[in-house]
């Protein structure tokens, strides 16, 4: 594509979109070498992404462009479904090597006690003040709920841990990484785009990035059960899942109390839906033991 075809640029979700006398694209830096992975997706019978039209001196590729204008609910299911069908074709199995899995254990538990310890002086802190900012009591009013999710991931990271001790082998699949409403396009032929981060990892990794860019869009729990129903997550899998999806960043007050109101209410709000997401997923396995 010349750069004189160009008679328009715009910008959409995150992506440099142009228009030219011979259509729509958007326009992406050259992050890794997508020939390589479509064409490990084509030889695995997943069509189900787009191709590049052109890569200009390597530095940056051009894709055809195209709205989507499809429930955002349905979009979601077919999101769903595509991405169980790129888990199941790409399915392998290794030997379970204990050194990688205690670094990830080791390092999740290190985060937690760091939060933990974060939080408890945070409390302490704002229960020696006189009066309380807005921001202050927002987050002590629901800082049970943060210290609750804290604890539950930990007993929940223990138990995969202890699990991966006694397994030998471990399923790994080919993961898009940045599965969402925003790479996903549903139209007559559906595809996912934005492969820059895709790699060969643990299944649970793709479902919590979709988990944690919508959980407040659409219905996590309904979704999750399709998805289950397509590939169903082993014990430890879901296990490390759960515990990571009760994890959240760490709440950073700055000086602005307004800003930290807001941003105490989008912590809180995540911290609620995951920890009833969860209950949901423990009070489902109590009934099928």
């Amino acid at each position: 594509m010349m750069k004189t075809d160009i008679y328009k640029c715009s910008y959409v979700r995150g992506d440099k979109v142009v228009e030219t006398e011979r259509g729509k694209f958007f326009i992406t830096p050259r992050c890794n070498n997508k020939d390589e992975v479509f064409r490990y997706l084509e030889k695995k019978d997943f069509p189900f992404f787009l191709p590049m039209e052109n890569s200009t001196r390597d530095s940056y590729e051009v894709y055809s462009y195209v709205e989507d204008f499809v429930d955002v609910n349905d979009k979601a299911i077919d999101l769903v479904h595509i991405l169980s069908l790129l888990h199941i074709k790409t399915t392998t199995y290794q030997k379970v090597v204990m050194d990688s899995v205690k670094e990830l254990y080791e390092g999740l538990i290190l985060e937690i006690d760091n939060l933990l310890e974060y939080y408890s002086q945070l409390v302490e802190e704002f229960e020696n003040h006189v009066y309380m900012a807005p921001d202050e009591y927002l987050f002590m009013r629901h800082s049970s709920v943060i210290f609750d999710n804290l604890n539950r991931s930990r007993a929940y990271l223990e138990s995969w841990y202890q699990m991966k001790k006694d397994a030998s082998k471990e399923r790994v699949v080919f993961l898009h990484k940045m599965p969402c409403l925003n790479t996903f396009v549903d139209m007559n032929t559906p595809y996912f785009i934005h492969w820059d981060l895709s790699t060969k990892g643990y299944v649970i990794y793709d479902f919590l990035y979709f988990y944690q860019k919508d959980y407040d869009v659409v219905e996590m729990e309904a979704l999750f059960q399709i998805y289950q129903s397509k590939y169903l997550f082993t014990a430890d899998e879901l296990s490390l899942f759960l515990a990571m999806v009760l994890l959240d960043e760490k709440i950073v007050f700055g000086n602005d109390c307004y800003q930290n109101t807001v941003v105490i209410q989008k912590h809180i709000s995540y911290a609620y839906h995951a920890r009833d997401f969860v209950l949901k997923q423990d009070h489902k396995n109590q009934k099928a033991d």
